[in-house]
């Protein structure tokens, strides 16, 4: 899977340099290696290490969503405001469900619409360090909506159960309490939100992407 997103990444013009956090067996050309540790926020400052000392915004990707394309993420970058400190994508449940019918995804009912997070996010490189202690709890939270929502208090909780909190106050809320000014980016491409966790997601892929396995590797110089 993560050659997928590699293969994305190194074909889209937005990108200048790639950094994975992950085994040695996926070194390859063009590639920054850093080590894995033993939690997800900390792969995100491993991740970071790899960024140039110039940098001043990185996208984060994870290595399972392996339809991620080129389109996909130059959308993302292109609508991504760069007057935040994260942009993070949120695509309707229409949206994911039109293109992977059948799916299982984690949804959250907002003022605007029903919506997935997205497995990706566009953030500035000062701002990520700072996010380090309340961010561990909320993703470990991210898969239950209404834990992620007592996090940042019963009020927050109490327009989502009634589907009136909108994506503005929840942008607002949120970055109070991680204390960074952020976006969510209404999207429209599955891709970045359907990952594969399950074995019917592998099953999918492996349907969509090509059941020859040696695809997952075809073209790269895995050493």
């Amino acid at each position: 899977m993560a050659l997928w997103v590699l293969e994305a990444l190194k074909a889209s013009p937005s990108i200048t340099s790639i950094g994975l956090v992950g085994p040695e067996s996926l070194r390859s050309d063009q590639v920054v290696m850093a080590s894995m540790v033993g939690d997800l926020f900390g792969n995100v400052l491993q991740g970071l290490t790899t960024a140039p000392r110039d940098a001043e915004a990185v996208l984060f990707v994870t290595s399972d969503i392996p339809w991620l394309t080129v389109p996909v993420i130059e959308t993302f970058l292109e609508n991504a405001p760069r007057d935040v400190d994260v942009v993070y994508p949120i695509i309707p449940k229409h949206i994911a469900e039109a293109r992977f019918p059948g799916t299982k995804r984690t949804y959250v009912r907002l003022k605007e619409g029903v919506f997935t997070g997205g497995n990706l996010f566009l953030a500035r490189v000062d701002a990520v360090p700072r996010l380090q202690e309340r961010a561990q709890v909320l993703l470990r939270h991210r898969k239950s909506p209404l834990t992620l929502a007592r996090d940042v208090g019963p009020g927050l909780l109490l327009r989502l159960l009634l589907g009136q909190l909108s994506v503005r106050q929840a942008e607002v809320r949120v970055g109070r309490i991680l204390n960074i000014t952020g976006r969510a980016l209404i999207f429209p491409y599955a891709e970045a939100g359907v990952d594969v966790d399950k074995p019917e997601d592998l099953a999918l892929a492996e349907r969509e992407l090509g059941g020859n396995h040696q695809a997952f590797g075809q073209g790269w110089d895995i050493s």
